[in-house]
């Protein structure tokens, strides 16, 4: 049988209301259990200033990599709306904001692993990098691979 290895589909931001101009990658790590821990990597570009992520960052509870998040904490949610599409909302005192990923097999593939795991996502900001692909992110969040931000998203019905 010839099987012919998948290339990785980047999925561009849908909506940016609120959420720094990113790339979003659904992806997963492994977990020290030796389980797998499904995550959105949100790839900055670096088109907004430093101010205006250190404010989202701040904003959402956003924890630095060395850090526990909690998604108690964070205020962060996540659901697959009737649509098909994956909605990450950010809730903050001052509003929402929010991602919305595509209906497309591989975000429902990705979506149905993370319901599998129990339902928490986790959220990685990854600021200020000149590419992204899994390469270049697994490099940024292994360890000394550089500064990223992470909190954790619950799942809610939609």
């Amino acid at each position: 049988m010839n099987r012919r290895r998948r290339t990785q589909r980047l999925v561009p931001l849908v909506s940016f209301n609120g959420v720094p101009a990113a790339a979003a990658v659904p992806t997963g790590a492994p977990e020290a259990d030796g389980g797998l821990q499904p995550a959105l990597a949100l790839v900055h570009m670096g088109r907004e200033t430093r101010a205006e992520v250190d404010e989202f960052l701040k904003r959402h509870r956003f924890a630095p990599r060395d850090e526990v998040a909690l998604a108690k904490d964070s205020k962060a949610r996540w659901t697959v709306e009737r649509d098909g599409r994956v909605v990450v909302s950010f809730i903050a005192d001052d509003g929402v904001d929010h991602v919305a990923l595509p209906d497309e097999d591989g975000v429902r593939r990705w979506a149905a692993l993370a319901l599998a795991t129990g339902g928490t996502l986790a959220v990685w900001f990854l600021p200020e990098m000149t590419a992204y692909t899994p390469q270049a992110i697994g490099r940024r969040i292994s360890p000394d691979g550089g500064e990223w931000w992470r909190l954790s998203a619950g799942y809610v019905l939609a």
